[in-house]
């Protein structure tokens, strides 16, 4: 199965510039596009023309964005609007003439209204299921069609594919049959509904990331979605919503939001209506998620009413819309013990020969910072930093005898915070250098003390990206902590700033230089390496910058003399053998190597999906790209006992204690995943037991025991309570 990856949040730098121009009209129009092409092109880092090159590459990315599956377009489309609009395009867009992006976006939808018949048509046919064949669901390799006829094809194992899915949930065909023809009838409403604005912004950003990855226009909904990210709160009701065949339903309470606080809402409800205070209702139903969004959310202290439809009941429910926090992606910190030789359990007569160590563990999957309230000089905003620092003293409160960092699949944020984070540990000293074109690098320092000076691991992946990488390069530089996990992580090595326009156009984000560690080495590309490497299945998976689209290039600067801690070198070699030791003989990691050898071994069929029911397998996921799908936010520390990784992060922290301390290294033992290994069996062990019962029960010819009531029952718990967990 493919698994798709992607690095969330790679900004760096956010310069929020006001920018005063009273030839930006209000809407996003032909004008306004060839404006914010050379505003681009004026603050990029090394492309400074609008040449065929770049013109070319806007066109394919054009393009591509209304036809990622290659299903619309054939290819005599395609040349024919490359040879046409190639060595025209930057000429015509200086001169604010879209003719070509209207041309295209014209063809595009001529041909969805084509395929939507040829759609309804495939949808009504009868499938075999039985049949060996798959689909090739790998993009970059596949051309457009050629015809109309292979067109058709791919049409019939696209829908036979989602049909197959939908058997998994629903009845019978006829189920299937009418969910797909709403599915398509929904996408043509949607496009019928795109005006010239999107195809504008769509335009815009396909310019963008013709430059490089990382620069993006971000309308005015974009931006307020990375202002969320950033400062880790919203202004709404703090429901998580979905939408499905037009319907939009709850998908989530965020903790401590309106909308779990009330105990009106529950998971599963369905809006059907939303009203302003005391305006007449709007109706919901077919419209997109993010309208959806804009209508809920609004300034803290308005009431919203949402019309709900929970089973066959109906009900108004009224909100008073609230500042909502989203904990998940915040700092927090937990303490685990390590005791060195065999657990008491196992072994009594060894347990009074035990020591133990704590190992504090903060898990910090995004780097955050409230802008806006720094920008007004609050002193209390909200920072990254500034809760890795307070999980810090509660942790030396505890007497840990090391920390652990985890930034696993961390995306990065401002440059501020990776420079303030990597100043907790090492103190003061240059931490990275930010180089623009040919001008000579900037040294960035952290003038501080340090909060942490005890033994330090951080975790990465290779998700970890853009200023967690500098923190990462910095750590590494000093010679200050151990990495472990992945590799190497992302390889994005810019940095961008974020431009606001006239609040009706939000922003552009556009790459304006790159950094380099106190080494002078660039993360661009290549990363940060391991010092400890753990095995992983997504080792595997093409996830990095050296897989995008027109990246930048690798290179480097002048070392900038910094100091260095001696606290790793000197014993990484004992831990990386005691490591690999022990992750030879763990059983569980033997699933691991397994897994990677199986995936290694079938590399050729990741991309193809089988299109024949297999009763003994489970069915893929759905590939469409579902755009009003809004899941819950990522973060959280899972389980010990889920996590393999952090298991031998905290034996390799135990090792490297023991080092520090210059005493010979044993066995470890954790003692919490023993007791969630113990919870675990026992309640697999139960379930065993009751499914016995029950099989018991059924041969004796007896009915299924039956829950007794009392006259007085407990009554259930409110909603507000229920609804706790999103």
């Amino acid at each position: 199965m493919l698994r798709r990856f992607t690095v969330k949040s790679l900004w760096f730098v956010v310069i929020f510039i006001a920018m005063v121009a009273s030839d930006l009209a209000l809407a996003l129009d032909c004008k306004n596009v060839s404006l914010l092409t050379n505003l681009y092109l004026q603050s990029h880092m090394s492309i400074h023309k609008f040449d065929a090159q770049i013109g070319e590459r806007t066109l394919k990315n054009f393009i591509k964005a209304w036809d990622p599956g290659k299903v619309y377009f054939l290819k005599k489309d395609v040349d024919d609007l490359m040879a046409q609009y190639k060595p025209l395009l930057p000429a015509m867009i200086a001169k604010a003439d879209c003719s070509a992006i209207d041309k295209i976006f014209a063809t595009f939808f001529q041909r969805f209204e084509e395929n939507y018949q040829l759609v309804n048509t495939q949808i009504e046919l009868k499938h075999n299921f039985k049949i060996d064949e798959s689909l090739n669901i790998d993009r970059k390799s596949v051309d457009y069609a050629a015809d109309q006829n292979e067109l058709k094809e791919r049409w019939r194992k696209r829908i036979k594919f989602q049909h197959m899915q939908l058997l998994s949930t629903l009845k019978n065909d006829k189920e299937v049959r009418v969910k797909l023809h709403k599915r398509y009838d929904l996408l043509l409403k949607r496009h019928k509904e795109v005006n010239s604005n999107e195809v504008y912004e769509t335009f815009i950003n396909a310019f963008s990331t013709a430059l490089d990855p990382h620069s993006e226009y971000m309308s005015p909904s974009q931006l307020e979605e990375f202002h969320i990210h950033t400062r880790l709160y919203l202004e709404g009701i703090g429901a998580l919503l979905r939408s499905e065949d037009g319907i939009t339903s709850i998908h989530g309470l965020v903790p401590g939001g309106s909308a779990q606080k009330s105990g009106q809402l529950k998971v599963g409800d369905k809006i059907v209506a939303v009203a302003q205070g005391a305006e007449a209702p709007v109706d919901v139903i077919d419209m997109d998620l993010r309208d959806v969004v804009k209508l809920i959310r609004g300034p803290r202290g308005t009431k919203v009413r949402l019309a709900i439809r929970r089973d066959r009941s109906e009900f108004v429910a009224t909100l008073t819309r609230e500042k909502v926090d989203l904990p998940d992606q915040a700092a927090k910190s937990r303490v685990y013990e390590i005791q060195t030789g065999l657990n008491k359990q196992a072994n009594p007569k060894l347990a009074a020969k035990t020591t133990s160590y704590k190992i504090g563990v903060i898990d910090l999957p995004s780097f955050y910072m409230d802008f806006e309230a720094r920008s007004a000089k609050r002193k209390d905003f909200r920072s990254s930093t500034h809760d890795v620092a307070l999980e810090l003293k509660k942790l030396q409160a505890q007497k840990v005898d090391a920390v652990i960092l985890d930034i696993r699949s961390n995306g990065g944020g401002a440059l501020d915070e990776a420079i303030d984070l990597a100043g907790l540990f090492v103190g003061s000293g240059p931490i990275v250098q930010v180089k623009k074109g040919g001008d000579r690098p900037y040294v960035h320092k952290y003038d501080g003390d340090p909060v942490y000076t005890g033994p330090l691991l951080l975790m990465i992946n290779q998700q970890s990206a853009s200023s967690s990488e500098i923190m990462e390069g910095a750590i590494q530089d000093y010679d200050r902590g151990i990495l472990i996990g992945g590799a190497h992580t992302f390889g994005k090595g810019t940095v961008q700033i974020v431009d606001n326009l006239d609040p009706t156009l939000g922003a552009i984000k556009v790459t304006i230089s790159k950094f380099y560690r106190a080494s002078g080495a660039s993360t661009q590309m290549r990363g940060v390496l391991s010092d400890v490497v753990l095995p992983a299945v997504s080792e595997l998976y093409e996830i990095g910058e050296k897989y995008y689209d027109y990246a930048l290039l690798w290179d480097g600067v002048p070392e900038v003399p910094h100091r260095s801690f001696k606290m790793t070198k000197p014993y990484l070699a004992a831990l990386k053998a005691n490591s690999e030791t022990r992750v030879k003989r763990d059983s569980d990691f033997k699933k691991v190597f397994d897994a990677m050898k199986d995936y290694k071994d079938k590399e050729k069929e990741h991309y193809l999906i089988s299109l024949k029911i297999d009763p003994k397998k489970k069915p893929a996921p759905d590939l469409d790209d579902d755009p009003d799908r809004d899941d819950p936010p990522e973060g959280g520390m899972p389980k010990l006992i889920d996590d393999l990784l952090m298991q031998e992060t905290l034996r390799v922290a135990g090792d490297y204690v023991r080092l520090l301390k210059k005493e010979s290294l044993v066995a470890m033992n954790i003692p919490d995943l023993e007791k969630e290994r113990l919870a675990k069996m026992r309640a697999e062990q139960a379930k065993k037991a009751k499914t016995d019962k029950l099989k018991k029960e059924a041969q004796n010819g007896k009915a299924p025991g039956k829950t007794k009531f009392t006259k007085n029952p407990t009554p259930p718990p409110a909603d507000n309570e229920a609804a706790k967990t999103p």
